[in-house]
């Protein structure tokens, strides 16, 4: 136990405070040093090792002590966290600042709100930087619309995203983290955000969680656990406590800096000392306010008790001939009215020389007592050893895996696959980037908008439209409009949907308008396995062998792949017990009909390698019909593959703009195998269909 008297013959509260703090913080910084130079260390199972921050605790009453004895570490650059669970979270700066960061981002066409938020400290701007903006039109226009747009973030996706944006954009962590008590703040504003989250679930919009955050500020809940302060950090800090929470623990080192301080009784309640029932005099007697000072040192006594017990191996005290109140510092202090005191005084009044008295007849070996001065400033800078040596990781170069989910656009990619195409198979990317049709001419399906955007309305259509029955005019309109195509389109585009759905496909007479419901599938979407490592050129090689179509196409050119191929047939049907495959096209190949011609077609696909497309699709559904058809034959339940070039079909010239393909099924079968891991057994190629 190692006393640290004040000089003098008397301090006044805060005096004895601050100098103790600053003794306290140059104790520490000393065992942190001797503890680095391995002159003190602690003996454990594991061996020797020498003394950490985490290893010593400062005891203190309240949170303004708490305080004090941080801010004196934070200046010595000793890392210290506070440990309580008395605070509230709301209690904070940082949650009247966030308050104001939410007014702002609700009304940010509010000048006094948006600059109210402007000089917070989270924002991280000085006066000038504010001073800048404030004469800077186009900077406040900017600010005003970046708010705007965290407040329609606020309202898709919740406070939360929405503060992380904040927080990212304006560099909050980085900037709180470089401040004093960085940590702590920045601990508090998650802590804050994700109260805010919370709440949102329960309330009707912003404005409510606004008013709700203004109500925790103003009347916090200190019992609350959720409100309850968090730890900052989990690293090696010096960790600060309240006397009443270390009740019943035990730390290495324990400093107690202030605790001859005392506050005396001025209410007179106590309680009877025979039936010891609680009384409060309101004539404030003077028998009275003796009783309830009586109790109120007992209870110092026993908070004294618990605090110079909690230490293992050392515990540094500071003491001092205290004066309260404005009176003289000179003469018998007031230190024996409180807890400390009053032990080692033994209730009696004395001088500074009396309380230096006391406490050299108490020096023993194990109790040492010095007269402290003033301790330097010099801050703790651990030695380069402690400090964590950064470096960018090796690379280690790694077997590559071609294990992956893959799409039919990413095999007819040139060079791999497209992210974009893969997440939107339907997009007609051959479409994009065609000129747009020049204004005046006759609106047709040959004029109507090209692209990818217009490409996907059209397969949209066909997603939801009832093959049955003429297409509604106000459906139409709608769909028009959520695509930001002009209304003007809409008698086009009902004559066109009604000749698509008459359209005879073939000769046996099929039109999607004589398709039931239950005989067809929308955008069937499926997984085929790829269980052997499939290269470009086997699969080319394979492709031009059975299909003519496949032989006059570029080569096909993608990394090896393994895993699954991840498709969406636009739709599959069932005629007269056959099932068939359907892709729409909406490529843009010329000006009239004339263009559509069955040439004209095939060289579209052969361009585009839609090929492929159809032989994965084919293969898919060759898989999916074998596990659910009982007696399933390729050649008997197959029925083949149309493609329709949604431009080039007329009611006036039946057949233009379909297209008709039928793999052979020793293709399938060869392809069936080459997927599947097996050799493919070589058959002669059917005659071209």
């Amino acid at each position: 136990m190692h006393f640290w008297l004040s000089p003098g013959e008397g301090v006044g509260v805060s005096e004895y405070q601050h100098l103790m703090a600053r003794h306290c913080a140059a104790a520490i910084r000393h065992w942190l040093s001797a503890g680095r130079e391995g002159r003190a260390v602690l003996v454990e199972p594991g061996g020797r090792r020498g003394i950490q921050a985490s290893d010593i605790t400062v005891l203190v009453r309240n949170r303004n002590e708490a305080a004090l004895i941080r801010d004196t570490l934070s200046a010595l650059s000793i890392p210290a966290v506070y440990l309580s669970n008395r605070d509230s979270v709301y209690e904070t700066p940082e949650a009247r600042e966030l308050l104001w960061l939410l007014q702002a981002i609700l009304i940010p066409g509010q000048d006094s709100a948006l600059r109210c938020a402007l000089a917070t400290s989270l924002m991280g701007l000085d006066a000038q930087a504010i001073e800048d903006i404030n004469n800077n039109g186009a900077a406040w226009d900017a600010l005003v619309d970046e708010f705007a747009g965290y407040r329609q973030l606020w309202r898709q996706r919740g406070v939360l995203p929405m503060l992380r944006q904040l927080m990212i954009r304006h560099r909050m962590a980085e900037n709180l983290l470089a401040s004093a008590n960085g940590e702590r703040r920045l601990t508090d504003l998650m802590h804050l955000a994700e109260l805010l989250q919370e709440a949102s679930a329960q309330l009707e919009n912003e404005h409510g969680l606004v008013r709700w955050l203004a109500m925790q500020i103003e009347l916090p809940d200190t019992q609350a656990e959720s409100q309850q302060l968090r730890l900052e950090s989990d690293r090696h800090l010096v960790r600060i406590l309240t006397v009443h929470k270390s009740k019943g623990l035990e730390f290495p080192i324990v400093f107690l800096p202030f605790i001859a301080d005392f506050r005396q009784q001025k209410r007179p309640l106590f309680h009877d000392r025979r039936d010891f029932q609680a009384w409060l005099d309101l004539s404030s007697s003077s028998q009275s306010l003796q009783l309830a000072e009586e109790e109120r040192l007992a209870e110092d006594l026993r908070l004294l008790y618990v605090a110079v017990t909690r230490s293992v191996y050392h515990c540094g005290i500071g003491i001092a001939p205290l004066f309260r109140g404005g009176r003289s510092k000179s003469g018998n202090s007031d230190a024996h009215l409180g807890a400390l005191g009053y032990l080692i005084q033994q209730g009696t009044a004395c001088d500074a020389a009396g309380l230096q008295n006391h406490l050299q007849r108490l020096a023993t070996r194990d109790i040492a007592v010095t007269v402290v001065g003033q301790p330097d400033a010099q801050p703790w800078r651990p030695q380069d050893d402690d400090v964590r040596r950064l470096a960018a990781r090796e690379y280690l170069p790694r077997h590559a895996d071609s294990w992956r989910v893959t799409s039919y656009s990413g095999l007819q990619q040139h060079g791999g696959g497209s992210p974009l195409m893969d997440l939107q198979p339907r997009l007609d990317g051959d479409a994009a980037g065609e000129r747009q049709p020049d204004a005046g001419l006759a609106l047709s399906p040959h004029t109507f908008p090209r692209g990818a955007a217009p490409g996907t309305f059209l397969h949209g259509l066909f997603e939801t439209l009832d093959f049955n029955r003429p297409p509604d005019p106000a459906w139409l309109d709608a769909q028009l409009l959520q695509n930001g195509i002009e209304k003007s389109w809409r008698p086009v585009l009902a004559r066109w949907l009604a000749d698509v759905l008459h359209a005879p496909l073939n000769d046996d007479g099929i039109r999607l308008s004589l398709l039931a419901p239950e005989k067809r599938r929308v955008e069937l979407e499926f997984y085929l396995p790829i269980n052997a490592l499939v290269t470009a050129a086997g699969l080319d090689a394979l492709c031009k062998r059975y299909d003519p179509l496949s032989a006059a196409c570029p080569p096909l050119s993608f990394p090896q792949v393994k895993g699954m191929l991840k498709g969406f047939i636009d739709l599959v049907f069932c005629y007269e017990g056959r099932y068939y495959l359907l892709d729409y096209k909406s490529n843009w190949l010329g000006e009239n009909n004339a263009a559509y011609t069955p040439q004209a077609m095939l060289g579209a696909m052969a361009e585009h390698r839609y090929d492929l497309q159809y032989q994965l699709y084919t293969l898919a559904l060759h898989r999916y019909l074998r596990h659910r058809l009982p007696s399933y034959d390729y050649r008997r339940h197959f029925g083949g593959v149309f493609y329709l070039f949604l431009r080039g079909i007329c009611a006036d010239n039946p057949g233009d703009g379909v297209l008709f393909r039928r793999p052979e099924a020793a293709f399938v079968e060869a392809l069936d195998a080459l997927f599947g891991g097996s050799t493919p057994t070589p058959e002669q190629p059917e005659a071209s269909k």
